[in-house]
């Protein structure tokens, strides 16, 4: 089954950051970009129906948010809610990318 893929263009991800807030090691926010965009597809290919989403950048505070997900859409939607809101019932995989004070962190 094709994948269903939802993200922004990649040269994009850091055009709304300003500059004095993007990362000191920009090598490190692409590194870990990749790393994610592997594991995206990897479980991605674990679903019957995979969607594949990498949401634009969110301002929280001092922090710049990218989340990212994989819902296999075969699985029931249930009422699994996480402290952040989220549906978690089809999801796979799920996390972000976090940019504070130029630091790159990622979460799962």
């Amino acid at each position: 089954m094709p994948y269903k893929l939802q993200m922004p263009e990649l040269h994009t991800l850091l055009a709304t950051v300003p500059e004095e807030d993007r990362p000191k090691d920009k090598e490190r926010f692409w590194s870990s970009l990749a790393w994610e965009l592997i594991q995206l597809m990897k479980n991605g290919a674990q679903a019957t129906e995979p969607q594949i989403v990498l949401k634009e950048v969110r301002k929280a505070g001092p922090q710049y948010i990218w989340e990212f997900y994989v819902n296999d859409l075969a699985r029931p939607k249930g009422n699994s809610i996480n402290f952040h809101g989220q549906n978690t019932s089809q999801w796979l995989y799920a996390g972000a990318i976090v940019l504070q004070n130029g630091d790159v962190s990622t979460h799962h």
